[in-house]
This record gives C-alpha cells, structure tokens and sequence, in this order.
C-alpha cells in the first residue's frame, strides 16, 4: 500500500474559529467546521514532559508567561492548570480520524513524541513540521518511520534540484507559504512522490488558489471557509494508507 499525493487535507490551525490557542478545543472546534486534521505546537518539561505551546511558554493566571523547557511538569500544571499534554491533544485527534501536524523546535522531543504516537497508533497519520530543510533531511534519513516536512524560507530558483534533495534525504514533503508553492513546485513534488503543505492561510482567495494548485495540506483558522472550497468529493478526503 502507499500514500496518495493527489489529495486535499484541510488542517485546522492552533486557536481556529476563536478558540484559546494551546487547547483541545481548537481540535474539536475544526473538526466541527469539516477540517480532516490540526495542527499545534509542541514545547519540553525540565522533566521531559511534551505540552502543548505555541511559543515555548504557558501562561499563568496573571497573565506572566512561563518558559515550558525552565519548569517542571508539575510545577507548569500548578501555575497554568489548563496545561495540557501533548498526550492528550494526540489521543482527542485520532478519535476524530484527522491527520496531525505537530510543530517542534527541537529534535530533542522527537523520540518521546515518536513514542507517545506509536502508543496512539497515530504515526501513520502525523507529520513533523517546523524544521528547516537541512535539520529536516537529517532527522527524515535518521527516522525514515517519521513523516518529516521541511520548512522552504521561500520560493528556490532551483525547484528540480530542491525536490531531488528532498526526495533523497527521506524527506515526507515541502511546507512553505501560500505564496511560495508555485504550480511548478507543487507539480515537481507531486511527481517525485512527495507531498507539499502550506502556512496557515485565512484569505479565501488564496485557500481557493492552493486547493486549484492541488497543495495537499492546508493550514487555517477558518476551516468552515476551506472545507466548502473543496470540490465535490473531496471533502470526505479517503484516509492515507500505509507506505512501504
């Protein structure tokens, strides 16, 4: 069995429809509003500890921002409450049968991210964004039972020699801004066997552009205005098979 790169995941963002970023709401929120997936960020306990965070920090009561990685997982919870374990975020998305985009910062986090994945049976369905293009070929030839997307800083001159590269090292796909994933990019990938995944987006101009595009995971807040963009018969996107 093998992947399919010919079609379209609408991915909800971390806080889409208004929701509180760092949440198991904003899953709940997209997947109610027809998003076939979501997306959040990752950040470490001193005691090594995944969490949910946007930006590395959790937030107490008062407002004062905690460094996640200078804290304890218990001395977090007791601070922030609503701290919540990537654990958890993981579990709530596979009950929703949606792909999951998890952002990380870090190598470091990836053999327990890896773990907690496996535990949820949920690797298959989970991409690994937020590494740039050299650290990302690296971790993707060291982890090829990791889908690694690496992150484009903008649009190369040299397409063809990017998408063999990619292709080579392991690579899963390119993850770039709308802007940046040109028809001949988003073309070469596909024909290589790779697959492309866009920056959060909310203007529908441009969500309709990368659907036309055939890009094939879409990152948004507003996955109520993507998910009636798609064409008919899409958006019930079939659910990627293994690959061997």
């Amino acid at each position: 069995m093998y992947y399919t790169n010919k079609e379209t995941f609408v991915l909800s963002a971390d806080g889409c429809m208004d929701t509180e970023r760092g949440g198991l709401e904003s899953i709940l929120a997209g997947n109610d509003e027809g998003a076939k997936g979501c997306c959040f960020s990752i950040a470490m306990s001193s005691d090594g500890i995944a969490v949910l965070s946007s930006d590395g920090c959790v937030a107490a009561p008062d407002g004062t921002r905690l460094p996640v990685r200078d804290y304890s997982y218990a001395e977090l919870h007791q601070a922030a409450p609503q701290l919540t374990p990537v654990s958890q975020a993981i579990e709530l998305a596979r009950t929703c049968q949606g792909k999951i985009a998890i952002t990380v910062h870090d190598q470091t986090m990836l053999r327990q991210l890896r773990m907690t994945l496996r535990y949820a049976d949920c690797l298959d369905d989970t991409i690994i964004i937020g590494l740039g293009l050299v650290e990302a070929a690296r971790v993707a030839s060291a982890n090829p039972d990791l889908h690694i997307m690496g992150e484009m800083p903008n649009l190369p001159s040299e397409i063809d020699a990017l998408v063999n590269a990619a292709q080579t090292t392991g690579l899963f796909g390119l993850r770039a801004e709308p802007k940046d994933l040109s028809e001949r990019l988003v073309s070469a990938c596909r024909q290589a066997g790779l697959f492309t995944m866009s920056r959060c987006t909310d203007d529908p101009n441009t969500l309709a552009e990368l659907i036309r595009k055939g890009v094939n995971f879409i990152e948004t807040h507003r996955p109520d205005i993507t998910a009636a963009l798609l064409p008919a018969g899409e958006a019930e996107p079939r659910g990627i098979p293994l690959r061997y």
